[in-house]
């Protein structure tokens, strides 16, 4: 059983002792970010919650493969305080009675999105992962071209428009698609 195994099993059975481990590996980055990113101990407190109560509401209904377990936590806990620093801005304006059950179970929908969206990426080859990953991250086409050696603009333009095209049918292809595209 890998790390990432033990670590939801223990998370779903209620495993004090490896759950203490998840705390301490894990609590002291992410109350780094948060506190680095305008939040205070009280809330890295409350995004680690929250991402723990996440991991095992999301794997009691349905298992899905996660391929490390510290990258994809710390994710969801910066998805999290991310959402909660644009609630935090729109909150100063008006009072706004939204529980915190609601914020997670939006979040909870979003996060499946983000999760149904990372399975197809996936099921890309390498070469196609590469390309938009860098074209996401923000790459230009000159620096895509240099970093895989192609030979020209337009071949990475090409490359960047199949792979996205190849993506967009492995998402519309699923019939989970229907069902994200009716939340939003």
């Amino acid at each position: 059983m890998n790390i990432t195994e033990k670590y939801i099993n223990a998370l779903i059975k209620g495993n004090d002792k490896v759950i203490k481990e998840i705390y301490a590996k894990l609590y002291p980055k992410i109350k780094s970010y948060v506190i680095t990113n305008r939040g205070k101990e009280e809330d890295a407190l409350d995004v680690f919650h929250d991402a723990l109560m996440y991991i095992i509401v999301t794997h009691k209904k349905k298992k899905i493969t996660i391929l490390s377990f510290e990258p994809y936590f710390f994710t969801i806990c910066k998805n999290l305080w991310k959402k909660n620093l644009k609630s935090r801005v729109i909150k100063t304006d008006t009072v706004t009675l939204v529980s915190r059950e609601t914020d997670l179970s939006i979040f909870m929908l979003e996060q499946q999105c983000f999760d149904y969206y990372i399975e197809k990426f996936n099921l890309l080859s390498i070469n196609c992962k590469e390309i938009l990953s860098s074209y996401f991250n923000g790459l230009s086409y000159d620096e895509i071209l240099i970093d895989n050696n192609y030979s020209s603009i337009n071949t990475v333009r090409q490359r960047v428009f199949k792979c996205r095209k190849k993506l967009t049918e492995l998402i519309k292809k699923d019939k989970r698609f229907q069902k994200i595209k009716k939340w939003k």
